[in-house]
């Protein structure tokens, strides 16, 4: 009761709370990671820096769609089962940036781009910081326009952990058993 209290009042604080010139650059996070687009994008970027070559820039690219839309996935699973109310509907005081419709738990935005900032993080380690600042902004982003709690972008930022750490193991296994196709996608 006491976290939904803290969580409920963490919302409705930050939903009331925003910045003007802030509104346009918080909508745009949520659209440029839908589904994980952002990150398809920046994979095909890291494959284009590293020089991994078409083939393995291809693959690193379906890897990173595969993962985001995997904890896309999830999370909409989990929704289905818990089915909590979107903050603007239960605090009429937060006027939304934008209207979605499915329930609220775990926030989907904050699992794609924590899932492909954990896998873009491991094949280019130099780049992880930015890569994880922008998971944290897209995630902080569905608070501030009002349409998640932090409890739910929390919880989606755990299950985009797992399901990216999931993703690197499948990489890591995959050098393994046949190394010279994965090994472009490999750090070292």
């Amino acid at each position: 009761m006491l976290a939904q209290s803290l969580d409920d009042r963490a919302v409705v604080w930050v939903a009331t709370h925003r910045v003007g010139w802030l509104n346009d650059a918080f909508v745009w996070l949520g659209y440029i990671d839908k589904v994980g687009a952002v990150w398809v994008a920046l994979a095909i970027v890291v494959g284009l820096v590293l020089r991994l070559g078409v083939l393995p820039t291809g693959v690193l690219a379906l890897l990173t769609a595969a993962t985001t839309f995997a904890a896309d996935s999830a999370c909409f699973g989990l929704k289905d089962l818990v089915d909590r109310t979107r903050p603007f509907v239960a605090h009429p005081e937060i006027h939304p940036l934008y209207v979605v419709h499915s329930s609220s738990f775990p926030a989907g935005h904050a699992a794609t781009a924590f899932a492909g900032a954990t896998l873009l993080s491991y094949i280019a380690p130099k780049a992880a910081p930015a890569f994880v600042v922008l998971a944290l902004a897209i995630a902080y982003s569905r608070v501030y326009v009002g349409v998640h709690y932090p409890g739910d972008v929390i919880v989606g930022a755990l299950v985009g952990c797992l399901v990216g750490a999931a993703a690197v193991a499948i990489v890591v296994v995959s050098r393994r058993r046949n190394g010279r196709f994965v090994q472009a996608l490999t750090p070292g």
